[in-house]
């Protein structure tokens, strides 16, 4: 083989590694040790950066071939916990390439974070200003932190913030077109299906939504208080809230008082890898009181499900089947 030929094979070789890694990656089930993996993969060299940002940017225009389309039907993402060899990669290529519209948000999302957790996983990190975050299972976060300036994105999921106060930064967690301001304290974020909630544990919060500057669009917690608002709009009136409830996920629990069934199994879902199919939903409504562990939420989800009459039908990694 001439000096060309094997230069060829190596490039070919750092590219479908890159690809591996995307593929991997949009799983968005990666262990911790396998995010290190990959970071030490990507530094190696120039070449391994150049080929992940290549792949990175064929995946970002991915989603904006989707922009302003109807969404395409959900396709069933394996997770993938090893390596992926390359010849099951370039026989499952088609179906990568047919499932990148649905997953290229997740992937974009996971590009845009500093700080992220897989289903399942909690994380602790402590900011730039000694501020701490303690994230939630699937939570994405990135971080703008400058002289005057102590932004927190809440991309996505859930996050804890203990907050150091520092003259003349506020701290802010925005979060669908909102924000979330104190200087001191602590309080969570939470969003979820195109709706944030606030929830302060000490200290004070000032949120604000909607129109920018409109005295009527802020809402001021005080302990124990939480308010909601939709993506773009205005917060709720404050409301008091049991906080062992609210925040019981801090200790690896979710408490459910007559929550309505479809909206208990889906807070389950959040800690698991699997997507949620529902074949019916005679039973959304029914109210649910139950205590359960994070770390049980595969067995949560079956409790529940029987205690409704209903079967599970699970395939590791892909899909939950409630029917």
């Amino acid at each position: 083989m001439g000096k060309g030929q094997e230069r060829s094979e190596i490039d070919r070789g750092v590219a479908l590694d890159a690809r591996d890694w995307i593929v991997r990656l949009t799983a968005g089930n990666l262990s911790r040790q396998e995010l290190e993996r990959f970071r030490a993969w990507q530094a190696q060299s120039p070449e391994h950066a150049r080929a992940f940002a290549r792949e990175k940017q064929f995946w970002q225009l991915l989603q904006g071939v989707n922009d302003g389309n109807p969404p395409a039907a959900p396709v069933a993402v394996p997770t993938l916990r090893r390596p992926v060899s390359r010849r099951s990669l370039l026989v499952g290529g088609a179906l990568a390439a047919s499932a990148a519209a649905v997953a290229a948000p997740r992937v974009i999302t996971w590009m845009r974070s500093d700080f992220t957790t897989g289903s399942g996983e909690q994380a602790t990190a402590t900011l730039p200003d000694g501020s701490t975050m303690l994230l939630n299972t699937n939570s994405s976060v990135a971080i703008d932190f400058r002289a005057g300036r102590r932004l927190v994105s809440l991309l996505a999921g859930e996050a804890e913030f203990a907050v150091k106060p520092a003259a003349g930064a506020p701290f802010s967690v925005s979060a669908l077109g909102g924000s979330s301001d104190a200087n001191g304290g602590a309080y969570a974020v939470r969003s979820i299906a195109g709706e944030v909630t606030v929830t302060a544990s000490t200290g004070t919060v000032s949120v604000t939504g909607g129109e920018a500057g409109a005295a009527a669009n802020m809402v001021s917690l005080a302990p124990g208080q939480q308010t909601r608002y939709l993506s773009g709009g205005a917060p709720r009136s404050a409301s008091d809230v049991d906080l062992d409830t609210e925040l019981a996920w801090r200790a690896g629990r979710v408490v459910f008082d007559a929550r309505p069934f479809s909206s208990a199994v889906a807070e389950l879902g959040r800690y698991v890898s699997e997507r949620l199919v529902f074949t019916t939903h005679a039973h959304d409504a029914s109210p649910i009181t139950a205590v359960f562990l994070t770390r049980d939420a595969h067995a949560a989800i079956e409790a529940l499900a029987h205690t409704q009459g209903l079967s599970v039908r699970r395939v590791p990694g892909v899909v939950i089947v409630i029917s």
